[in-house]
């Protein structure tokens, strides 16, 4: 290794950099190209394809004020009205209960042992009472179990129970209906 002196520092920092022949005029070609490429776009949509779209949106306003003379004005509040009518009536039949689904639910869900012999519901409370009997303590409990496992039902509650004369217990049971079932269509 060379020491350091004066004279090596100056060549080294006196030798120019050598650049390959014609690397400055292919980057100001590809450059001009380019820029020749963006101004060439920039015209093109500036004089060909706005105009274009201009003409577009004018015949498409044509049309639309054609339609407006087509339909009266008094014809036109009536539609609006009558849209809005049916509007009203989707969000309420999206918002209704149907209690009428109890009775296909509690025939499903209801062991042969047990009959029911009142019904009460209430849709504020979202309770729905049975009033029934069962041939034995056993069957009453399972039908209690059955309400409680369902995914529709919230809470369930053994309101009463009695041993009759005739051996069958007399139950009243009131059940939790979750709101989602309630609304659910049929």
């Amino acid at each position: 290794m060379p020491p350091y002196n004066k004279t090596n520092l100056e060549k080294g920092l006196a030798s120019p950099e050598k650049l390959p022949v014609g690397w400055p005029w292919r980057l100001l070609i590809f450059t001009i190209i380019l820029f020749g490429t963006a101004v060439g776009g920039y015209l093109g949509m500036k004089l060909g394809y706005e105009p274009y779209l201009k003409s577009k949106i004018n015949n498409l306003d044509e049309e639309i004020s054609g339609l407006t003379k087509v339909v009266g004005e008094e014809e036109q509040k009536q539609l609006s009205l009558f849209y809005s009518q049916l509007i009203n009536i989707e969000d309420l039949l999206n918002s209704h209960i149907y209690p009428s689904k109890l009775l296909n639910f509690l025939e499903k869900n209801t062991y042969s042992k047990v009959f029911y012999d009142n019904l009460n519901f209430s849709i504020k409370e979202r309770s729905l009472t049975l009033n029934g009997n069962a041939f034995d303590y056993k069957t009453l409990a399972q039908q209690i179990k059955l309400f409680q496992d369902l995914p529709d039902i919230e809470n369930v509650f053994l309101e009463s129970s009695i041993l009759s004369e005739n051996e069958t217990i007399k139950f009243s049971i009131k059940l939790i209906i979750k709101t989602e079932f309630l609304k659910q269509s049929l």
